[in-house]
């Protein structure tokens, strides 16, 4: 169960949550686009000039746990890039909202792109925010130059309600001396290079423990698998070497534009396992899909 806690993963299962695109909780359309818009969701740090990125980081996870990678791939880009890095609410230590997280990330995420005018984007996502950037990609490919997802799926499966209830509580109810073991107990597997996510650990635990078990409990339930073929962005999706791939691989079959990638000898946290190898194939892609 600790695979599905992070790892977005597994085929599709059916009666997944609403996907409903009526309107955001302020009232307004999701694709309003008032200059000045500020999110709710998420906080964004702006870094750089060039082709602008966006980062959307795992559960729990700071923004800034892709440094590393978006130093890399500025570098590699000719130009470089204006990296938008996103700090989800609740995770790391930022205030809470009230769920759901990712529904209301990927609906203030468009106006946050429209209202400031950002052309086409790249939207780098990994894991809990692998699927937003599914479902992004999924609502408003027309404001998108490209979607990566990094190790995630667009459902999870060998999960039910009873599951997610579980998955839900066993964060949201740990205790102060709980959480800074169980971060370590759950994240340390998913890299081979833990000293490079080890540095990381202090600051998920700082995460707010509602906000994650909710979180969980939005992926369990929620299934966009069924809205994948309306993903006319260009598509590429960064796998981990290991046991979960191959689902992935057949979830995202619909994906008209779409471009695969395994790293070898990589966990859910590739970027670490292979710095170089990453920056790569992501900075081509880039470079491949600028605005026309």
């Amino acid at each position: 169960m600790i695979a599905i806690t992070l790892g977005c993963g597994g085929k599709s299962k059916p009666g997944g949550g609403s996907t409903d695109d009526s309107g955001s909780d302020e009232g307004d359309g999701p694709f309003t686009a008032k200059e000045g818009f500020k999110p709710t969701a998420f906080s964004v740090e702006v870094r750089g000039e060039g082709r602008p990125v966006i980062f959307i980081p795992g559960l729990g996870c700071p923004g800034n746990i892709f440094d590393d990678a978006i130093e890399r791939i500025d570098a590699a880009v000719d130009g470089g890039i204006e990296a938008h890095i996103l700090n989800l609410a609740g995770f790391a230590g930022e205030k809470p909202i009230k769920p759901p997280l990712a529904a209301k990330t990927r609906k203030e995420l468009i106006r946050y792109i429209r209202s400031r005018k950002l052309d086409h984007p790249i939207v780098v996502g990994h894991s809990f925010g692998g699927f937003i950037a599914y479902w992004l990609g999924a609502t408003s490919s027309d404001a998108l130059g490209g979607v990566v997802v990094v190790d995630a799926g667009p459902a999870l499966s060998d999960a039910d309600d009873e599951d997610a209830r579980r998955l839900r509580n066993m964060w949201a109810q740990a205790g102060d001396d709980e959480i800074p073991v169980q971060v370590k107990t759950v994240y340390s597997w998913m890299v081979r290079n833990i000293d490079r996510l080890e540095p990381y650990f202090e600051t998920i635990a700082k995460s707010d423990r509602q906000t994650i078990g909710d979180s969980i409990y939005e992926l369990v339930t929620t299934d966009i698998t069924d809205k994948l073929d309306a993903i006319e962005a260009p598509t590429l999706i960064v796998l981990a070497d290991g046991s979960l791939q191959n689902g992935y691989k057949r979830m995202v079959a619909d994906i008209p534009n779409k471009e695969v990638v395994v790293l070898p000898k990589t966990r859910h946290f590739v970027w670490f396992d292979d710095p170089d190898g990453f920056a790569k194939v992501v900075a081509k892609f880039v470079t491949a899909h600028a605005p026309e």
